[in-house]
């Protein structure tokens, strides 16, 4: 049960990576480009191009923030899955039924297949806006206002973190739902550690219908999998 809890979360993440390029692509972007020296560039006699290594730099410490926002939500929705489980009797099947349909919904909203999702992320937007603007005002040459910013990124409203907070909370257990959410982080960092001219490359790649159905396919897959694992 955990390692496949684990390993599911974590491919989840991997599997998320259309999805964040066309819902966090821009966020992303804005944080690894903020406070960017001008004099950062390459350096023609030891052919290394600084500025791309900062690029790394910044976004590892953006990653490693982000998925300490995640662990803490793990840890919340685990010790609420634990309340849940231990005072109903059929807390444990529901909760993993609910996981179970969550991956299946968010592999038809990641293929294109279904939008629904869409105007409830959108309707969360909104009310993240004001934090988002007070972010935009960090000076981000800090590395605690980095980690601030990451930390907040990994809050933002997103349908695949949902999933896997689902996930978390099935497993009924504190640590375990934190530990799904390292997971899924682990398997989201790919995509935060892609820095400057690279994701704006791979973003048109990414949003690719071809690819993104592939990935919704497979969420759907687990879903059932798991949905049939429970009956």
């Amino acid at each position: 049960m955990t390692s496949s809890a684990l390993l599911s979360a974590f491919v989840l993440g991997l599997f998320s990576a259309p999805h964040c390029a066309t819902m966090c692509g821009s966020v992303a972007g804005a944080l690894l480009m903020a406070g960017r020296p001008s004099h950062l560039i390459a350096s023609s006699a030891g052919g290394v191009d600084h500025r791309n290594m900062a690029l790394v730099s910044d976004a590892a410490v953006y990653g490693v923030a982000k998925i300490v926002g995640y662990m803490a939500l793990g840890l919340l929705l685990g010790t609420g899955g634990y309340v849940l489980g231990s005072s109903f009797r059929s807390g444990p099947v529901l909760l993993n039924t609910v996981a179970a349909l969550m991956l299946v919904v968010l592999g038809l909203y990641v293929a294109g297949w279904w939008r629904g999702m869409t105007r409830f992320e959108q309707a969360a937007y909104r009310l993240w806006q004001p934090w988002l603007r007070k972010l935009q005002g960090l000076a981000l040459t800090h590395t605690r206002n980095k980690l601030l910013a990451g930390f907040a990124w990994g809050m933002l409203p997103c349908g695949m973190v949902y999933s896997a907070l689902a996930l978390a909370m099935a497993s009924a257990s504190p640590l375990l739902g934190s530990s799904i959410m390292l997971a899924f982080g682990l398997g989201t960092l790919p995509f935060v550690l892609l820095s400057g001219a690279l994701l704006q490359t791979l973003l048109p790649l990414l949003k690719q219908p071809r690819l993104r159905q592939c990935c919704g396919v497979a969420m759907i897959a687990m879903g059932l999998f798991k949905l049939g694992t429970i009956l």
